[in-house]
């Protein structure tokens, strides 16, 4: 049976461990991060499914990287976060490119906001015909991280984060802090594009 990692979203990033280590190296990583995940997931059985899914991968991976090649880890792993939200953020320009797609989006934006900062903690929110701020003062995937000890694992997923948001189209969206580098919130601004849904 595939273990988890060769099955999730980070699946890839044995690939760019190949490209930048070679093989037996790579493998090494590899296989030292699965043992990761898998102890992780056995002296936390009770974690929520945000946990196994995206806290418990980025962890494992980071701790992978920094054992067999200390000082690397962060741009390593920081690079595959953005080299993934790349990914993404194309999937999701398909996605919105269906007519009426984005005007659906602000029409809900309220709901989609709530849904968005659901579990987070939220400094301050503004939401209107046009635009979405939000302040995240607490992120709960950087809080698990660093009750793990790894909290800079999470900055993986920061970097996907900041890439896939400008996927969507009918958004100019812009973030310039993160809780997991350092900052005292996550500046989410999305604002109502003036560009046409096609382009």
């Amino acid at each position: 049976m595939k273990h988890f990692l060769d099955k999730s979203i980070f699946k890839g990033f044995r690939k760019d461990l190949v490209e930048k280590y070679g093989d037996a190296k790579a493998t090494e990583i590899w296989d030292y991060a699965k043992e990761e995940y898998t102890s992780l997931m056995e002296q936390n059985k009770d974690a929520d499914k945000q946990a196994k899914t995206f806290v418990f991968p980025v962890v494992a991976l980071y701790r992978a990287v920094d054992y067999f090649v200390p000082e690397e880890a962060l741009e390593v792993t920081r690079a595959y976060g953005t080299k993934t939200g790349l990914r993404f953020q194309k999937m999701f320009r398909k996605i919105t490119a269906l007519p009426g797609i984005p005007t659906l989006m602000w029409k809900n934006m309220d709901k989609i906001a709530a849904k968005m900062s659901d579990g987070y903690e939220v400094k301050d929110c503004q939401v209107d015909e046009d635009k979405c701020y939000m302040d995240i003062s607490g992120c709960p995937l950087y809080d698990k991280a660093k009750a793990l000890g790894t909290p800079e694992a999470v900055q993986m997923i920061c970097c996907m984060d900041k890439e896939y948001m400008k996927g969507f189209r009918g958004i100019d969206y812009t973030r310039t802090k993160s809780v997991a580098e350092g900052d005292e919130c996550c500046d989410y601004r999305l604002r109502k594009s003036n560009k046409s849904e096609k382009e």
